[in-house]
C-alpha cells in the first residue's frame, strides 16, 4: 500500500508541474515540454485524485471545467470595492488631469505613470487565498458583483494556484482585472452561433460578458476567453508588502503565473504619456483584441494612497479614450428575420453610410431587449459604428431628430414567415418560430445550411435555388434534394438542360461525404463545426451517434449539458431519425473519420492561412484532423506547420519570424496522399 505522506507529496508536485507548464504554453506562448508528456503528468494526476479522492482540491489543474449546471448567480460583496475611472477625451483633459495630482502632491514636479491599453472586456475580481483560487466575481455595481468562479475556472491563462515557488503571497489577495475575447475568436464565436441557431453577440465585449454569464460552465470553456490582470483590491497579510510600485506589481504578477499585458510601460512624466497614446493609437488597429482608449496609473503605490479617491473613482487614474469612429444615417426599415431554428432577429436597414471606409446598409439589432434599450424606432437618426471594426451596430439613438408620432417596435406575434406562433422559453433570450420545417423561412434556411460548403458542399445550389425548389414545392425535407430529376429542374426559370444536369451531378457528389460534416449538415442545435468533428471522432459511425446517450455525451470534452439536452432532442424525435435513415437508403455516405498516425503531421500542430486552389480550407483541415494533426487557428511558438495558400497575411510573417517551416498547397497535399 502507498504511503499517505508520499501520495500527497506527489499530487502537490503534480499540480505546481502542471501550473508551470500550463503558464508557460497559454500565457507566455513558450512551452518547454512536448505535449505528451504535459498530457502524461495530466493522467498522473487524474489517477491519483480518482484513487484517493481525499488529495482532490478544488485548485486542482483537473477542476478548470465542473460539469455541474448552475441554478443562478449568487451576489458577493467585495471586500474592496471596484471602482471606475474617470475619462480624458483630449490632450487637454490630460494636462488638467496630471495639474491636479501635482497640485496634491505638492512638493512634486512631475510624476511617473504606468501605462496600458484599455482593454474593452468585463471586470472581473480574483480572490486568492493561502495562493488558490477561492472566488471570481464581476464588478457588478462595484460594491456587489456576481459570482462567475465556475466560469473563471475554464480560462487556462488563470491559475487556479498562485506560482510561488520563491516567492511570498500574502494570506489572502484580490487581484483585479478584464476579461476579453480577441477579434478573430469574436467572429468565429458569432459564426458557430449563427451556424447554431443561437443570437449572435453585438461586439468582442458582449461575447466575453455572455460568456462569463453561462450558466453551463462547459459553453464558457468552449469560448476562447483571456485575461490581463492589472491592479489590486484587498489584502490581508500584516507580513507581506507589495512592491512600492504599480509597475512592479505587475511584475509580481507575472512571477505568479498571472497574464499580464506586455504593452504596459512606465512613462516618466505627461509628455511620454501623451507620446505612448500616440503609439498605441497607430498600433490600435493591428492589435489582437479590442481597445478604446489608454490607462494612465501614478506609478508610485505611496503617492497613490496619498492622493485617494472620490466617491466613484481613484484621484491617481484616468482613462484616456480613443475618439469613436461613428456614422449617422437614417433608418428606413426595421423588419424580422427568421433563423434555421427559428430565433426570430430584428434588422434594421439604413441609408448607405461610410463607416471606416466601409459602406453599411444593414445592422442587426439581436434581440427584442436591445431594441428596448437603444428605443430605436423607424425613421430615427442613429449612430452606427463597426464593433471589432467589422460588424455593423447601432449605438444610439439621436432623439432629438426623432419624428413625432413615431411608433414603438414591438416584437411580432406571429412568425413573418409561416405566421406560427411564437415562443419564449425560460433561460433563452431568444423568440422562436416552433414550426420546424412547415415554416418556409426554417425550411429554407435548413437545405442552405445542408449544402453549405461546411456542411456537404454542394455546388451550384445557392440561397436564390434554393427558395425558389422551396417555392415550387420540390423540397420539402432535406432528403429531397437526392431525389431531384433533370426534368424538374429544366421546367425552372433559368434552367437549361446543361445546368440542370451539373446541378444534379453536383447533389450527387454531395452523398460523399464525411461523418463529421453529415452531423454538422443536420442542423442541431449548438452543433458547430468543431462539435460535430468531436462527435464523430468519438462515435465513429452514423449509426453509434444515432444511439448516443447523455451519459455518453457528457464524456466528450466539447459538450456541456445544454448541448447534450439539444443533442438528445434532435435523436429523441422520430421525425429526425426517419429523416437521417431516408438520407441513408438514398445513398448519402457518412464516411468514418479515421485518424492516421502514420503520418508527418502526425500530432503536429498545425496552422493554416491564405485560399487555396485545388481543396477547400474546411477540407483541409478534415485532412490533417484524419491524419492526428492538431488545427489551429493562431500560430505561436508551438505551431510545428504553417501550411500557407495565396494571400496568407500577417500569420506568415509571425511564422517566419518564430522559424516556424512554412508548407505550400501542392507539397502539403502530396504529403496528404502517400
Amino acid at each position: 500500500m502507498k504511503d499517505s505522506s508520499d501520495i500527497k507529496k506527489r499530487v502537490q508536485e503534480l499540480h505546481k508541474l502542471i501550473n508551470l507548464h500550463s503558464h508557460n504554453y497559454h500565457s507566455l506562448d513558450n512551452p518547454i515540454i512536448e505535449d505528451h508528456e504535459y498530457d502524461s503528468l495530466f493522467r498522473e494526476l487524474l489517477g491519483l485524485e480518482k484513487e484517493f479522492p481525499e488529495y482532490l482540491y478544488e485548485y486542482s489543474p483537473t477542476q478548470r471545467v465542473g460539469g455541474k449546471l448552475l441554478d443562478g448567480f449568487k451576489k458577493v460583496e467585495h471586500v474592496a470595492p471596484m471602482l471606475s475611472l474617470d475619462n480624458a477625451f483630449s490632450d487637454e483633459d490630460l494636462h488638467d488631469f496630471n495639474k491636479r495630482v501635482l497640485d496634491r502632491l505638492i512638493k512634486e514636479e512631475s510624476i511617473e505613470f504606468s501605462c496600458e491599453p484599455k482593454l474593452d472586456g468585463i471586470a472581473v475580481n480574483l480572490s486568492y487565498r493561502a495562493g488558490h483560487l477561492e472566488k471570481a466575481t464581476t464588478r457588478g455595481d462595484g460594491k456587489v458583483g456576481e459570482d462567475i468562479t465556475h466560469n473563471i475556472k475554464t480560462l487556462n491563462t488563470i491559475p487556479l494556484s498562485l506560482m510561488t515557488e520563491d516567492s511570498k503571497i500574502p494570506h489572502f489577495i484580490e487581484i483585479r482585472g478584464e476579461v476579453f475575447i480577441e477579434k478573430s475568436d469574436f467572429i468565429d464565436a458569432n459564426k458557430k452561433a449563427i451556424n447554431a441557431g443561437e443570437k449572435s453577440f453585438a461586439n468582442p465585449r458582449n461575447a466575453a460578458a455572455g460568456s462569463l454569464r453561462q450558466l453551463d460552465p462547459s459553453v464558457a470553456a468552449s469560448r476562447p476567453l483571456k485575461y490581463f490582470a492589472h491592479g489590486v483590491g484587498h489584502i490581508e497579510d500584516e507580513e507581506f508588502a507589495l512592491p512600492a510600485t504599480q509597475s512592479e506589481i505587475l511584475k509580481l504578477y507575472s512571477h505568479w503565473g498571472l497574464p499580464v499585458n506586455p504593452l504596459t510601460k512606465v512613462a516618466k512624466n505627461i509628455e511620454e504619456c501623451q507620446k505612448y497614446f500616440n503609439d498605441i493609437t497607430k498600433r490600435r488597429e493591428k492589435l489582437p483584441y479590442e481597445i478604446d482608449g489608454v490607462v494612465y496609473k501614478v506609478n508610485d503605490i505611496d503617492k497613490q494612497l496619498s492622493l485617494g479617491q472620490v466617491s466613484r473613482a481613484p484621484r491617481w487614474a484616468i482613462a484616456r479614450k480613443f475618439p469613436a469612429e461613428i456614422g449617422t444615417t437614417n433608418i428606413k426599415k426595421i423588419s424580422f428575420q427568421v433563423g434555421r431554428v427559428g430565433s426570430i432577429t430584428p434588422v434594421a436597414e439604413f441609408n448607405p453610410v461610410n463607416i471606416g471606409g466601409v459602406v453599411v446598409t444593414h445592422a442587426s439589432i439581436h434581440n427584442f431587449d436591445e431594441i428596448e434599450r437603444l428605443d430605436v424606432r423607424e425613421s430615427d437618426t442613429v449612430n452606427i459604428k463597426r464593433a471589432g471594426d467589422v460588424i455593423p451596430q447601432i449605438i444610439s439613438v439621436d432623439m432629438k431628430k426623432r419624428k413625432k408620432g413615431s411608433s414603438k417596435i414591438n416584437p411580432p406575434d406571429k412568425c413573418p414567415s409561416c405566421n406560427n406562433s411564437l415562443v419564449k422559453t425560460v433561460g433563452d433570450a431568444i423568440l422562436r418560430c416552433t414550426a420546424g420545417l412547415e415554416c418556409p423561412a426554417q425550411k429554407s434556411a435548413s437545405f442552405i445550411h445542408f449544402v453549405s460548403r461546411n456542411a456537404l458542399n454542394i455546388d451550384g445550389l445557392g440561397e436564390r435555388i434554393i427558395e425558389l425548389l422551396v417555392k415550387k414545392k420540390l423540397l420539402s425535407d432535406l432528403a429531397d434534394l437526392f431525389t431531384l430529376r433533370v426534368e424538374d429542374l429544366s421546367n425552372l426559370e433559368g434552367f437549361a438542360e446543361k445546368s440542370s444536369n451539373n446541378l444534379i451531378n453536383s447533389i450527387k457528389d454531395g452523398k460523399e461525404t464525411t461523418l463529421s460534416r453529415f452531423i454538422y449538415a443536420l442542423g442541431i442545435r449548438e452543433v458547430g463545426e468543431a462539435t460535430a468533428m468531436n462527435l464523430a471522432i468519438n462515435f465513429k459511425t452514423i449509426k453509434n451517434f444515432l444511439d448516443a446517450n447523455e451519459e455518453r455525451l457528457l464524456e466528450i470534452n466539447d459538450i456541456g449539458p445544454v448541448a447534450a439536452s439539444h443533442i438528445l432532442e434532435f435523436l429523441e424525435d422520430n421525425e429526425n431519425i426517419l429523416l437521417v435513415e431516408k438520407l441513408l437508403n438514398l445513398g448519402v455516405n457518412p464516411q468514418e473519420v479515421k485518424i492516421s498516425k502514420d503520418n508527418l503531421f502526425s500530432s503536429k500542430s498545425i496552422v493554416i492561412t491564405g485560399s487555396f486552389n485545388g481543396i477547400a480550407r474546411s477540407q483541409l483541415k478534415e485532412e490533417l484532423v484524419r491524419v492526428g494533426a492538431r488545427v489551429s487557428s493562431s500560430v505561436s511558438s508551438r505551431t510545428d506547420f504553417l501550411v500557407a495558400g495565396d494571400n496568407p497575411g500577417s500569420k506568415l510573417k509571425k511564422a517566419t519570424d518564430l522559424g516556424i517551416k512554412i508548407i505550400e498547397e501542392k507539397e502539403v497535399l502530396e504529403i496528404l496522399n502517400t
